[in-house]
């Protein structure tokens, strides 16, 4: 019997490509669920990152960095492609993408060389701009290159995402971390207040918003971890395979500890990151220009306001206005709400600080206003209105100014400025810009005062006390336009103290139009001053008794100077918040002497007026200049003018100094003579003090430098802000530094300064100065006291390592003050910082 043949074995199936019943390989159901993660994660990145700007355009954004970022990693898996092609694709695709769909604002000026400015401005900020977004206002919009940072996370995370779905299952599981990251910018770089919590029973959830973002990119995370540790598994189930012959359990512990660990780093960062920033702002160094010591190194436009009133100054053109849909009413240039007894100023507050301004506020109605800067403006000021819109700048100097613009979000006020901190130029003729402003009215109604109690010291200001007092008016939204009335009708207008050449033109006009004649007017509007004005109002009154006639009453004699000074502090003496605003006015009533601009702006149009606040909020503007009609005419107590007064005759009088050695009795008694002196003395006298006078003389321009810099650093030093004088100790440390011969970078971080200085004191300085600044904690007068005694530290270890010649050329060098001469040379301290 023939042994029966032993039974073939099976043949094992032939391999072959995983595929999915709907008939996609393996491979392509990866790239396909990569895309829908990319989008996944770049629709929560989107909702992360609208608190920072507020604007659908950030949609486009995300679809265009998906479409590229996903395109070119299929591009690489489809053929091929090395990693130099595939970096130069992506370089290729940002450079072609970055103006239209991150710096779009460039593709407004029309040009080539804004596009060209627009392409280099976008390519600096992949470096710069993260530094740049964390300092603006928000919401940013599409200001400048804003857009870029999340761009480029955006354009970064889809390639990646996409390229690692690509892979194997082991290497696909990581795609879960580029797709927190889009999330991650809009947490890191938000804002500094998150969501308001939101109570559900005894339940409390701390920012609910961020909280239900985070959770959708963790849940996102979670579930492509898991669908990709068992998508081969599943594949292969699918085609009937054992689950043994399939090797789909290695390293699925490596991979469940990956997942795990990223979905507790999401969980920790939507649990911790939101409150972290409910309880602190951000903040970063600044090395450009500070806006606000610009401001504070201006002088007062107020006290220069009767320069535009002279004859060279009244006709030029300050600037131009049109407007598409009308123009605001008033314009301001500036905005000035402190007070020191000596000029109106903007204050060290809230009121003094400038922000750049990415994004406008919402307006009620408003107009396209195109300023164009004439002939006779040149300052950093920017007369504007409530502002809709960043500003779109023209000419030669448009991105300078653009980059240099500054808004103060309390007041109003804005700036524009170029240059550096040695040489910084405000706004001249050339230069333009257009934006939204608001055209609708100011509020008129003030309400109750916001104290009870005057916001000033009635005892500095006894006239002004006794003036307000005089006229029986209450502390009411009433009182104070009566009061603001009654100074103007009892005021005369006048621009001068003297009558004489190149102070004419103002008087001319005022004569042809309302028969105004010249009253003598002191400028300034200091405590002083003011005093004087109301001393003038109170003697009239009290001459002119309990009724006196129409016209009796005026005797203060200024202009918008001394008025808007005296209305302010009269309102502030009835507990309203008070500031004075420098500016055009475009519409309203006439006003005698203050033309209304309607298109040209000159000298003659510039006014000032006071705005006026109560307990509801708004700001009330008041005319403050008085009338040029009604000439003062002085009384004496108890004397009554003529019913009809007529105007006498001027006769020129000049007075005559009384003759030289005359007492009051014009005539010298005998005991006057002086006793006989010895005759050598006098010539003696002559001779040392002319060789004292002489010597003085020399000596002063040896003085004149040492005594500057020692009176720049006591300035520094005084200041009343606590943070001012710990800045102003790190700029007396690198002026110090720079006069020894360190070669300092004009540019650069205060730790990158000090890196160049190379002495511990510097090192530690620079640190404290940043905490200083950008902490919330406000520092203390021990720690500003301490910064100021590693100033002299440093420049002690300095000078040990310095020649006495060296000290010398140091005291008196003028490197500090922006000017170099000869080769700078850098003395190295003898203990040097590490």
């Amino acid at each position: 019997m023939k042994p029966q043949a032993s039974a073939p074995k099976p043949r094992a199936p032939k391999a072959r490509a995983l595929k999915s019943p709907a008939g996609l390989s393996q491979a392509a159901q990866h790239r396909l669920a990569g895309l829908s993660a990319a989008a996944v994660a770049l629709s929560l990145g989107v909702l992360a990152a609208q608190p920072i700007y507020r604007t659908p355009w950030l949609w486009l954004v995300a679809l265009v960095a998906l479409v590229l970022g996903c395109g070119i990693a299929w591009a690489r898996d489809r053929w091929r492609l090395s990693p130099p092609v595939v970096i130069a694709a992506l370089l290729a695709a940002f450079i072609v993408t970055v103006v239209p769909v991150a710096v779009p604002q460039s593709l407004n000026t029309g040009s080539l060389s804004g596009i060209i400015t627009g392409l280099g401005d976008g390519l600096a900020a992949t470096a710069l701009g993260w530094k740049q977004l964390l300092t603006l206002t928000l919401p940013v919009g599409t200001y400048r290159t804003a857009l870029v940072p999340f761009y480029l996370v955006a354009l970064a995370s889809a390639f990646v995402i996409m390229l690692l779905a690509g892979r194997s299952r082991r290497v696909a599981v990581f795609a879960a971390v580029p797709m927190v990251a889009p999330v991650i910018f809009g947490t890191v770089f938000g804002a500094s207040e998150v969501s308001a919590p939101l109570k559900a029973g005894p339940l409390t959830i701390v920012a609910p918003i961020e909280s239900l973002l985070w959770l959708g990119i963790t849940l996102a995370a979670a579930i492509w971890i898991a669908w990709t540790s068992g998508s081969e598994r599943r594949a292969a189930l699918k085609l009937g395979r054992a689950e043994g012959e399939y090797p789909v359990r290695r390293g699925s512990l490596a991979r469940g500890g990956v997942g795990a660990l990223i979905v507790v780093v999401c969980l920790a960062g939507g649990a911790l990151l939101a409150p972290v920033l409910d309880t602190g702002a951000r903040a970063v160094p600044r090395d450009t220009v500070d806006p606000e010591l610009v401001v504070r190194d201006r002088p007062s436009p107020l006290a220069s306001y009767r320069n535009a009133k002279r004859d060279a100054d009244i006709d030029r053109v300050l600037f131009t206005l049109s407007g598409n849909n009308g123009l605001p009413e008033r314009l301001r240039l500036a905005v000035l709400d402190a007070y020191d007894g000596v000029d109106f100023h903007v204050s060290d507050g809230t009121a003094g600080l400038f922000t750049r301004f990415p994004s406008g506020a919402a307006l009620n109605s408003a107009s396209e206003v195109t300023v164009q800067i004439g002939e006779g403006y040149a300052d950093v000021w920017a007369p504007t209105a409530t502002l809709g819109s960043p500003p779109a700048f023209g000419g030669p100097r448009a991105e300078e100014l653009a980059d240099g613009f500054y808004v103060n979000r309390e007041t109003g006020g804005a700036i524009a400025f170029s240059g550096s901190k040695s040489s910084v130029q405000g706004l001249t003729e050339g230069d333009s810009y257009r934006a939204q402003m608001e055209i609708a009215p100011q509020g008129t109604t003030l309400g109750d005062p916001v104290s009870d109690a005057p916001l000033i010291d009635l005892e500095t200001v006894p006239e002004l006390d006794r003036w307000v007092q005089a006229q029986g008016i209450s502390a009411t939204e009433e009182g104070v336009a009566t009061l603001v009335k009654l100074l103007r009708e009892r005021g005369y207008l006048s621009h001068s103290l003297t009558n004489s050449e190149g102070e004419q033109a103002w008087l001319d006009r005022l004569a042809k139009a309302y028969g105004t004649k010249f009253e003598s007017s002191a400028g300034g509007h200091s405590l002083a001053r003011i005093e004087t004005l109301f001393t003038q109002l109170n003697e009239q009154q009290s001459a002119a008794g309990e009724k006196p006639r129409a016209g009796m009453l005026v005797a203060g004699i200024g202009d918008d100077e001394q008025f808007a000074t005296a209305a302010a502090l009269a309102a502030r003496a009835l507990g309203y918040d008070s500031r004075v605003v420098v500016g055009v006015r475009t519409g309203g009533d006439e006003v005698p002497g203050v033309a209304v601009c309607e298109q040209d702006c000159t000298g003659e149009m510039l006014a000032a007026w006071v705005e006026v606040r109560g307990d509801r909020g708004d700001w009330v503007a008041f005319d403050v200049t008085p009338q040029a009609e009604q000439r003062p005419q002085r009384i004496e107590e108890g004397e009554q003018l003529p019913e009809h007064p007529t105007t006498p005759e001027e006769r020129d009088a000049q007075e005559v100094d009384p003759p030289i050695g005359l007492g009051e009795q014009g005539e010298s008694s005998a005991s006057d003579t002086p006793p006989e002196q010895a005759p050598w003395l006098g010539p003696l006298l002559r001779v040392v003090g002319l060789s004292l006078g002489a010597a003085l003389l020399l000596a002063l321009p040896l003085l004149f430098l040492p005594v500057a810099k020692r009176l720049r650093a006591r300035s520094r030093k005084r200041d009343v802000q606590p943070e001012l004088r710990a800045v102003g100790a790190w700029a007396e440390m690198v002026d110090r530094a720079r006069d020894a011969g360190v070669n300092v970078p004009d540019r650069g971080t205060r730790r990158e300064v000090a890196a160049v200085l190379a002495t511990r004191p510097a090192i530690w300085a620079a640190a404290e100065v940043d905490r200083a600044v950008f902490a919330r904690e406000t520092v203390t007068p021990e720690q500003v006291a301490t910064l100021w005694e590693a100033v002299q530290a440093d420049g002690d270890e300095r000078r040990q390592g310095m020649t006495p010649w060296q000290r010398l050329r140091a005291l008196y060098s003028l490197r500090s003050y922006g000017i170099v001469l000869g080769r700078p040379q850098t003395p190295a301290p003898e203990g040097e910082g590490a």
